[in-house]
């Protein structure tokens, strides 16, 4: 995907030409990306004031940025550019690339006047006074600074958009400011990358040319791990810096959603989720619904935050268990807090219409709510710590085995989706909330409900807590 290439010369080839005197050409992706990205008007000023690149792991990004730095620095007269990125490291290895650069060859070499290395205030300085250093990705970190370019890199990484917005601030007094942000595709949670993007596909859908260009290789969202079309659509540098060994190496060995981001550049809920691609789906019944006479299991969930809560039921099919059904009943938002007295008596009205075998909760986000229930004779279970840990892990089993069936409601549909997983010390696992892309209180409310329901119905027990 990309958007409509603005009409008039561009300075790209000043980019190409200088890749070519170091002796490190751009490929054919990259030339095609500094000419439209340098578009410039009747005064010389960028068309592009931001530049968005969405593009798999080693496909060249980090040279592209190398080179537009340089460019920068040594042909557009930028007197200031900032970098940053989520993880420091990554921050790091751009400038030391950018440095190594100067240092190696010796016509760039006397253009340096100072290198810091000093940690945290990295900085090159040229003999004509332009300057690169990068800063931290916080909403401070480019406090006091005026900038002529600023580049993003692992812009899925901002999850709000206050340093974003921070750092486009810093280039408001310069004549001709840019903005790069780089990225492989990210998830739900990524709120800058969705926000540009959503403004890129606004601008493909009028074919307008607009202040933001985009340029994106990415696989079809349905597409499989193994098509190799799909990798080619994902990966430019393949066949150049990447071999399709290398891409049938890192299928075998890891996650599907990080191959999905990392390798095809697709877009995911959750870059972690605990669910395999498709099982949540396969799992849908057409026309299930909640039935008054089987055994009912539910379970209360409530957000830390305590602005959202869900009640799920499980009920078992048949007296085995092998087959179950799972239901969102209500569920409610704050913007404040929730009402524990309120939600505890409508929890209770359910508790009492379906004959629940039990109301599972969390000690630690529903203990108020579950007080109420137990003074109100409504039976109650504790899945917290440990237990909490194994509902998660039959959760995901009922699931891959299609032992349990849902009825595609968009809640539940939506916050499994979103779920993320922590891997725990015993070799375990866990829904964790914080690393989920959203609120996830029916996610986990489904996993301790059918911790209680995947016990034959002999088995059941109530525990009162």
């Amino acid at each position: 995907m990309q958007t409509p290439r603005p009409s008039g010369p561009s300075r790209g080839a000043d980019l190409v030409e200088l890749a070519e005197a170091l002796g490190e050409p751009l490929l054919p992706w990259q030339q095609y990306v500094a000419d439209a990205a340098h578009v410039v008007d009747e005064n010389g000023r960028w068309k592009h004031r931001t530049v968005g690149v969405l593009i798999s792991r080693q496909n060249g990004k980090t040279h592209m940025l190398r080179l537009r730095i340089l460019a920068g620095l040594l042909l557009w007269d930028e007197r200031l550019i900032l970098a940053t990125a989520q993880s420091r490291e990554v921050a790091l290895e751009m400038f030391r690339g950018v440095v190594e650069m100067f240092e190696d060859v010796p016509w760039l070499a006397r253009q340096v006047k100072r290198v810091s290395r000093t940690n945290g205030k990295e900085e090159l300085e040229l003999v004509g006074g332009a300057r690169f250093k990068i800063v931290a990705p916080s909403e401070g970190g480019a406090r006091g600074y005026s900038a002529d370019l600023v580049i993003i890199d692992e812009a899925r990484q901002h999850r709000t958009t206050d340093a974003y917005a921070a750092l486009v601030y810093t280039t408001q007094a310069r004549p001709n400011p840019q903005v790069w942000a780089v990225s492989n595709a990210g998830d739900a949670g990524s709120t800058v990358l969705n926000a540009l993007r959503d403004q890129a596909l606004q601008s493909v859908a009028n074919d307008t040319p607009g202040p933001l260009g985009w340029w994106e290789w990415s696989a079809e969202p349905g597409a499989h791990l193994d098509d190799r079309d799909a990798w080619v659509a994902a990966n430019p540098a393949l066949g150049h810096l990447i071999q399709p060994e290398s891409l049938e190496a890192r299928i075998k060995s890891d996650p599907p959603e990080i191959v999905r981001t990392e390798m095809l550049c697709q877009w995911v809920e959750t870059l972690d989720s605990p669910f395999p691609a498709g099982t949540w789906a396969d799992c849908y019944q057409d026309g299930l619904e909640l039935q008054p006479d089987l055994p009912t299991f539910l379970a209360i969930d409530v957000t830390p935050d305590r602005r959202d809560a869900a009640l799920v039921a499980v009920q078992q099919l048949d007296e085995e268990a092998s087959s179950l059904a799972a239901f969102v009943l209500d569920s409610w938002h704050a913007d404040e807090t929730i009402d524990d007295m309120k939600v505890a008596s409508q929890v209770a009205n359910r508790a009492r219409e379906y004959y629940a075998r039990v109301v599972a909760f969390d000690r630690w986000t529903a203990a108020g709510i579950a007080s109420r229930l137990a003074s109100a004779g409504i039976p109650v279970g504790d899945v917290s710590g440990a237990a909490f840990t194994q509902a998660c892990d039959e959760l995901l089993g009922a699931i891959v085995s299609k032992r349990l069936q849902h009825a595609g409601q968009e809640l539940l549909t939506e916050q499994i989706a979103a779920s993320a997983r922590k891997q725990t010390g015993d070799g375990g696992w866990r829904i964790i909330r914080r690393q989920s892309a959203g609120p996830v209180c029916a996610s986990v409310a489904l996993a301790m409900a059918t911790h209680h329901a995947v016990r034959p119905v002999s088995q059941a027990s109530i525990v009162v807590g």
